[in-house]
């Protein structure tokens, strides 16, 4: 565990607006600094840089913490590590503590270096005669040296166990090139033999441009066509995208990504001009990857294949998006199975046409329902109507639903008012007699669920005042989930109380939420004059708990009058005296 006085000492020295300025563009505004937020996609800038405070907060997204947690989500890395960088920028030597996954940073660091000797490995066999299949494959798919070389192309030998002897003759433990998953280990026998053999390889790597994973595409008649490394403690598939650390800047400057199927499409993309190109590993699109790339883009453009099975997979993946905040767009062309082949048939221009015009994800979802139903015929079109009005359903934008409605109609040869009229009969019937959850579930604002935050706010900002707090109020006087872990915190976390409590009650918080409500709490709330401001928010906790108090007394009384039970009777009218007078 990195001890607290090295945690401490870095944070302190760290500046947080230098640091979230290498990643967002900021601007001052009063006493703090705003920008477009880098975890979810906005117009109008609420995530908010306090210098003074040394913390951030988004108003919009909720996202909040001081200069490690900033590090930690906008690299997808660990406390340790988030750590360590800032400690290496500094010049503060940071130990390689255990990580909650329990691999050690350092065991990290040597499963980078052997990704590392692996991929430079390929590449020197990529470039000798053995790996002329490799390179002859390449020339037939139209891919040239400087993309293979810019992609760090390679080629697996034909043999059962070269990496293994080269890595081993370059000192690496033979468990580490397993956990690596870059061999396998031989069944009934002792000793380990390649995962990738007789494969053109393309190396994956994280947006630092580590190599952490490989994929292989056979030369040869071998099954899989495909083969992946399997997950290991630096690569987690359904989190990282092929050749974003590439297209990563061009993405931030478009504030758009091009999503392509397969790796030799992001290539064959990114050769013929368009550098914002980048695919999922093998998998559907996720959205932990849709989270990834919303850090840089609030556009997502769909070029997947062109046939039944990529439309289904482009319309799966942008509901996806669209889930995750992002505006989804899927790009339509013809005589070309994928964008790789649009390339080579009609060139770069055609493919960068089809991105241009490509299709919002509602105009291109009703396409495909209106294409299914033959609507030169009137059961036809009554069906469309149907299908049709149960996706505009779904949509939450009046206009957009409005628009949309005239474009169908237009195709059913109805009024745009009969479309309109069977959303509304579709949402009634599929809503039927449920409640409206959210009304169920959501909690209006209230004075006390107020006064707890400021209290809180208050606590941790304000030197002494958390001592004064602990005399008037207890733990359970904080009723709201948040507000109450934040409070045990406060109350029994063995805190330095002579110091800003902020940063240190952070450091203790484990749940994210309760991290973002803090820092809410502390960049959102005007405290004006602290000790008029704890007054005034110790009476709002004191007579709401009292008000609960009557209420619940006074149910009680009323069931034991129901009861008949004299002596239960005469206890609550005590009690209710003793609370109210």
């Amino acid at each position: 565990m990195i001890p607290r006085e090295l945690i401490e000492d870095i944070r302190n020295r760290s500046d947080i607006v230098q640091v979230i300025s290498e990643y967002v563009p900021l601007k001052k505004r009063g006493r703090s600094y705003l920008g477009l937020c880098p975890f979810h996609s906005e117009k109008t800038a609420s995530f908010t840089v306090s210098q003074e405070k040394q913390l951030f907060h988004c108003f919009g997204c909720g996202e909040g913490g001081n200069v490690f947690s900033f590090l930690m989500k906008i690299e997808g890395i660990s406390f340790a590590e988030a750590a360590a960088e800032l400690g290496e920028k500094l010049g503060v030597k940071v130990s390689q503590p255990l990580a909650s996954s329990g691999v050690s940073t350092s065991e990290k660091e040597r499963l980078y270096s052997t990704m590392l000797l692996a991929a430079r490995f390929f590449r020197a066999a990529f470039e000798a005669e053995a790996g002329r299949p490799a390179r002859d494959y390449l020339a037939g798919r139209g891919v040239n040296e400087a993309a293979a070389k810019t992609f760090g192309l390679g080629y697996a030998p034909h043999s059962w166990d070269s990496l293994f002897k080269h890595l081993i003759g370059r000192g690496v433990a033979p468990a580490v090139i397993e956990r690596a998953g870059l061999v396998l280990a031989r069944e009934n026998q002792d000793g380990y033999y390649d995962r990738f053999r007789h494969r053109l390889i393309f190396p994956v790597c994280d947006l630092r441009g580590r190599v952490i994973a490989f994929s292989g595409r056979a030369l040869d008649d071998s099954e899989p066509k495909y083969l992946n490394s399997p997950e290991t403690p630096v690569y987690q598939k359904g989190e990282t995208l092929f050749g974003l650390n590439l297209a990563r800047e061009a993405v931030k400057k478009e504030k758009t990504a091009v999503l392509v199927e397969g790796n030799l499409d992001t290539v064959s993309v990114h050769q013929g001009g368009r550098l914002n190109v980048t695919a999922p590993l093998g998998t559907a699109l996720t959205a932990a990857q849709c989270k990834l790339l919303g850090r840089f883009a609030d556009t997502l453009v769909l070029a997947f294949d062109a046939d039944a099975a990529g439309e289904a997979a482009a319309e799966r993946s942008a509901e996806i998006i669209r889930s995750q905040g992002l505006k989804a767009r899927i790009a339509v062309w013809t005589g070309a199975k994928d964008p790789d082949e649009l390339i080579k048939k009609q060139g770069a221009g055609a493919f960068d046409q089809a991105v241009a015009q490509a299709l919002p994800y509602l105009e291109f979802k009703l396409r495909r329902v209106l294409a299914r139903f033959r609507l030169d015929e009137i059961e036809g079109r009554s069906q469309a109507l149907r299908e049709t009005a149960r996706v505009l359903g779904g949509e939450p934008d009046d206009f957009a639903r409005q628009e949309y409605a005239r474009s169908v109609a237009a195709r059913l040869k109805v009024e745009p008012e009969t479309v309109l009229t069977e959303v509304k009969r579709q949402s009634y019937y599929d809503r039927g007699n449920e409640k409206d959850l959210r009304r169920v579930t959501e909690k209006p604002g209230s004075r006390r669920a107020a006064a707890e935050k400021q209290l809180l706010a208050l606590a941790a900002a304000v030197p002494g005042i958390a001592t004064e707090l602990k005399r008037e109020l207890t733990v359970q006087d904080f009723t709201g989930p948040e507000a109450g872990r934040i409070a045990a915190v406060l109350f029994n976390g063995a805190l330095d109380e002579s110091a800003e409590l902020s940063h240190q009650v952070l450091a203790r918080l484990t749940d994210e939420a309760d991290q973002r409500y803090l820092t809410g709490a502390l960049l959102g709330e005007q405290l004006g004059n602290p000790a008029e401001l704890l007054r005034d928010c110790i009476a709002v906790i004191k007579n709401d708990g009292a008000r609960r108090r009557i209420e619940a007394l006074k149910q009680e009384l009323k069931e034991a009058e129901q009861r008949r039970d004299g002596p239960k009777i005469r206890e609550l009218i005590a009690a209710l005296k003793n609370e109210i007078y």
